[in-house]
């Protein structure tokens, strides 16, 4: 049974309690994930994960980041295209206000407010959400017609298979779902969204199992044959 929807806004609503969770495996744990050393890498995978599913950050398009967590993303996508229009940060624990040519605000505003974006990103967000035939449903509502989404999300399919628990992604109370591909195409195109590329990175492979350079091969070898843990998929609302 998922916790139901308002223990979750409590917890997440707390990034202290959520830092201190410990994952299943030490390699994965949002503590480290975004601390000031880890910056470099994820702004690697944001850049990464962008030109592999070919997203178009175009002059003037206002986008949705949701979940932004500490505005990272947001400042990629700038850096990337320093003509957007409109960025906007939702997340937990976030009071509405104006930071460095973003708009913040709290996650209820997705729901309450009847705002339309071109883009909409989901990084890292997808496995948390409790509720997803309510948020695709809005979701629908937020992304104006031809507009597209965004999804970096785990895999499970044969990972999940195999690994089960040790898996680096099977994380009970913060992942309350891990879609496969073809799950996850399946549950946008319920609400009129359609694949139009996808992407994957990631061996499962620690570094503190997997040492070098083997742990590269690895990850090389999943990435080229779209074999990855870990998927990235850009839909277009049709």
């Amino acid at each position: 049974m998922k916790p139901q929807r308002e223990t979750l806004d409590i917890f997440y609503d707390n990034y202290v309690l959520h830092g201190k969770l410990s994952a299943v495996h030490p390699d994965n744990n949002d503590g480290r994930r975004y601390t000031i050393e880890y910056r470099a890498i994820r702004e690697r995978e944001y850049r990464t994960g962008i030109n592999d599913v070919g997203l178009e950050l175009y002059p003037g398009c206002n986008l949705l980041d949701f979940g932004a967590q500490d505005l990272v993303f947001l400042v990629v996508c700038r850096e990337l295209q320093p003509g957007l229009g409109e960025t906007v940060a939702m997340d937990y624990g976030i009071e509405a206000h104006e930071y460095n040519k973003h708009i913040l605000r709290h996650i209820n505003y997705f729901y309450s407010s009847a705002a339309c974006y071109d883009i909409v990103t989901l990084w890292d967000v997808y496995e948390h959400i409790p509720d997803l035939d309510s948020f695709l449903s809005t979701l629908s509502k937020r992304v104006r017609s031809g507009g597209s989404v965004l999804v970096q999300t785990p895999r499970s399919d044969i990972y999940g298979d195999v690994l089960g628990a040790q898996w680096h992604h099977f994380l009970p109370v913060q992942h309350l779902q891990l879609p496969s591909r073809q799950g996850i195409t399946l549950q946008f195109k319920q609400y009129g969204f359609d694949l139009i590329k996808n992407a994957s990175f990631g061996a499962n492979a620690p570094p503190s199992l997997i040492p070098h350079p083997y742990k590269a091969l690895f990850d090389k070898l999943v990435k080229n044959g779209d074999l990855g843990s870990t998927q990235i998929l850009l839909f277009q609302l049709s």
